[in-house]
């Protein structure tokens, strides 16, 4: 497996290898049109307005070389799959069926207007037919998430969708993308069940301590770091304990863009509550990261680069 080893200028005058952001909606509605957007200008975060092609470009020039895209709701999986079709080489795509959305979900259709999509079980054969498509190179993104599902029925229904998308990406081969939250106890023991099943992975959105973190790697699955790790120093001490003693190999960096932006005390609040956040954050992560470890920026970026066009099969990223 092979990326491309060009340097790319970001973060002021610091040059680092081509970065992958293993976590992005670009396909989400919110980029539809005009947005306002989380970027950087040196070593400081600033608010800019934009298309979803706009910022695709900058993400380019800032040395942002790929995004892998998982899916949220059911009707997501078509969308991800056309922006990777129009941008191929950048737009890696992941299909799946988000926990939260397993059960009931709120979203928006093709022109605009809000809706309530129901996931069907006769919906797996779809979704079967959709990670067939050679661009998919990972199911996602998948798990549990109790933060909301608090009815023992929508909790089981997670956990049917969550095991029977474990045995799609065994048969596919594919890593998984994991969302949990508030359940890691129930999504070890079913990862630790279907161990067999696993082609490797990524916790996506990684909070906790380093026996958590330690417990997701000693399966064979890797830690997606992205915007918590820029809050406050001392913030969130376990965390940063984590990603201090987790060996670099098993890291990959992320946005979640659009959604969880750092805190900005320098931007003004209301702008910023409206703003999306942006792959553009991505070599502030590698810089922090770079600094609980011990390591240089490049070194961290060149490894994380490293770790995901293994995990997900990536081809020379642009």
């Amino acid at each position: 497996m092979c990326y491309d080893n060009r340097y790319s200028s970001v973060c002021g005058k610091e040059w680092f290898p081509v970065l992958i952001d293993t976590h992005a909606h670009l396909s989400h509605h919110q980029f539809d049109a005009q947005f306002p957007y989380l970027a950087r200008e040196g070593d400081a975060f600033v608010l800019r307005t934009g298309t979803r092609a706009q910022v695709i470009q900058e993400l380019r020039a800032a040395g942002v070389g790929a995004c892998v895209e998982p899916a949220i709701g059911f009707s997501s999986n078509r969308r991800l799959l056309a922006l990777a079709a129009e941008y191929p080489g950048f737009v890696y795509p992941a299909v799946g069926v988000h926990p939260t959305r397993t059960y009931l979900a709120h979203t928006v259709d093709d022109r605009g207007r809000k809706v309530v999509e129901r996931l069907h079980w006769a919906q797996r054969k779809e979704l079967e037919a959709l990670a067939e498509d050679p661009a998919v190179v990972a199911i996602g993104e998948t798990g549990l998430d109790y933060h909301l599902a608090r009815k023992e029925q929508h909790r089981l229904r997670q956990k049917a969708w969550f095991v029977w998308q474990l045995h799609l990406a065994h048969q596919k081969h594919l890593p998984v993308i994991l969302h949990v939250r508030k359940a890691d106890k129930d999504v070890l023991a079913i990862l630790r069940r279907h161990r067999r099943w696993l082609h490797g992975g990524v916790c996506h959105c990684f909070g906790g301590g380093p026996e958590l973190a330690a417990a997701y790697t000693g399966l064979g699955l890797k830690l997606g770091i992205g915007e918590a790790l820029l809050e406050q120093s001392g913030r969130l001490p376990a965390l940063e304990e984590a990603v201090a003693r987790t060996p670099l190999e098993s890291i990959l960096l992320e946005t979640d863009a659009p959604y969880v932006k750092p805190s900005c005390p320098d931007l003004p609040r209301k702008r910023l509550r409206k703003a999306r956040n942006t792959g553009l954050i991505l070599p502030v992560v590698a810089r922090r990261v770079a600094e609980l470890k011990g390591l240089t920026p490049e070194e961290v970026a060149r490894a994380t680069t490293q770790n995901a066009a293994e995990l997900f099969g990536l081809g020379k990223v642009e």
